[in-house]
């Protein structure tokens, strides 16, 4: 049996995050990644207020590196 997939590192502001997709039998996208290297940032403001009164800036994701790599899985 064989199992295409994509495995990509995405690289923002020195932290990197490495990505692996593939379709289960069923035909469901699956992402595996270890996101844990992304730094948790509290929100900015009165955390006592309600989040939908906070206005939060639009905050653009700029990849300066990505790497795409097709592969097969044999099973």
């Amino acid at each position: 049996m064989e199992m295409k997939f994509l495995r990509q590192r995405v690289e923002e502001g020195g932290v990197y995050v490495d990505q692996l997709f593939f379709h289960d039998p069923d035909g469901f996208m699956i992402e595996i990644c270890n996101c844990d290297n992304l730094p948790v940032v509290p929100l900015a403001g009165d955390l006592r207020s309600s989040c939908s009164r906070h206005s939060i800036p639009n905050m653009q994701s700029q990849q300066t590196q990505q790497h795409r790599r097709h592969h097969h899985i044999h099973v």
